[in-house]
């Protein structure tokens, strides 16, 4: 006779609350949350990393006097690194946070939208303004 899971692990009430499916499916929400999440700062993340490169990089070859000249004066050397901290903090940390949530609403909503049109194809679209 086979024993049930409740019987396994002594009919705790613990058990049941941490096989329930309902806790999973939250488990399992919030982990793809996450996950699209980290897409989208790690996607930012790289894109400022790109974008500030190209700017440097257009700074050196069409006015390397700017930056020789900058890199020159010690005070402005110590402000400019401090400017450029500043900024790319404010990049990564403020900004990549936004569009790690800005990411993860666009994949969410997408997705649903997409989940919507595909059951809607399959049972048949349903009128839902005329209930009353």
């Amino acid at each position: 006779m086979k024993k049930s899971d409740g019987e396994i692990h002594g009919k705790t009430a613990s058990w049941g609350i941490m096989q329930s499916e309902w806790l999973r499916k939250c488990g399992r929400l919030l982990l793809l949350l996450l996950y699209r999440f980290v897409i989208g700062w790690a996607f930012f993340q790289l894109l400022a990393m790109i974008v500030a490169g190209i700017f440097l990089l257009g700074v050196l070859l069409f006015h390397p006097i700017i930056f020789v000249q900058t890199i020159v004066i010690t005070e402005k050397l110590n402000h400019a690194s401090l400017d450029l901290w500043h900024i790319l903090k404010l990049c990564l940390w403020h900004y990549g946070i936004i569009a790690g949530f800005i990411f993860m609403a666009e994949c969410t909503v997408s997705k649903s939208i997409r989940q919507v049109q595909r059951l809607s194809k399959k049972f048949g679209a349903q009128d839902f303004s005329s209930r009353p």
